[in-house]
């Protein structure tokens, strides 16, 4: 399995893999545990998750339904401290990545070139470590109504916590999915797209990813 790891802005790091699959088997429980509406702040195993989802969605499809994957560096800390041991090669591959690094930063994953995904994921790291762009866009989303956007993000499955950043990913990315049937939210759309290319300016992007 080949990670291309770059560091795209002083505490921002976009790992990229070769396929979906190799994406979503590496990320799975490390995502989870930081924004699962039942595994967040747990230790669960990979079968535990899986009789979950496959319960949940009809049948285990979670290597097929994700695409872009985003956590903080508080999300590996119990993976470090060995609480979710024995880790798979795969997690252990991922975490090699990052042990020497001290401060906070971010860590977004995608897959081939993500082109689908990429912004999305972007706009959650900006959300994260940038305050002035996180400020400017609940400032913006303050303006209107969005809560039947929220109860369709945390249906989707997303813990309470995080349905604030992943509102304005998901209406700053460029899928249709989630927010798109919202209408009324294309002003909102609009501004926040207005914030993200200001601020997202000074991320140094691969040049096949720009």
């Amino acid at each position: 399995m080949r990670i291309k790891k770059h560091k795209i802005a002083t505490d921002i790091y976009l790992l990229q893999f070769d396929t979906q699959y190799e994406l979503t088997s590496t990320f799975l429980r490390v995502q989870e545990h930081y924004e699962s509406p039942h595994f967040h702040g747990r230790i669960f195993s990979l079968e535990q998750y899986m009789d979950w989802y496959a319960k949940r969605h009809g049948n285990f499809t979670y290597y097929q339904d994700w695409s872009g994957f985003n956590v903080p560096s508080t999300a590996f800390r119990p993976f470090y401290d060995g609480k979710f041991d024995p880790l798979s090669e795969k997690e252990k591959r991922l975490l090699a990545l990052f042990r020497r690094l001290q401060k906070p930063f971010y860590v977004i994953g995608i897959f081939g070139r993500g082109v689908t995904s990429l912004r999305h994921e972007l706009a959650h790291a900006l959300y994260f470590v940038d305050p002035v762009y996180r400020e400017r866009v609940r400032a913006a989303i303050e303006e209107y109504s969005t809560s039947p956007l929220e109860r369709k993000i945390a249906e989707a499955g997303y813990a309470r916590h995080v349905i604030p950043d992943e509102l304005q990913a998901y209406l700053v990315g460029p899928s249709e999915k989630l927010a798109g049937g919202f209408r009324t939210l294309a002003p909102l759309r609009r501004k926040l797209r207005t914030i993200f290319s200001q601020h997202s300016r000074a991320l140094s992007l691969p040049a096949r990813l720009t």
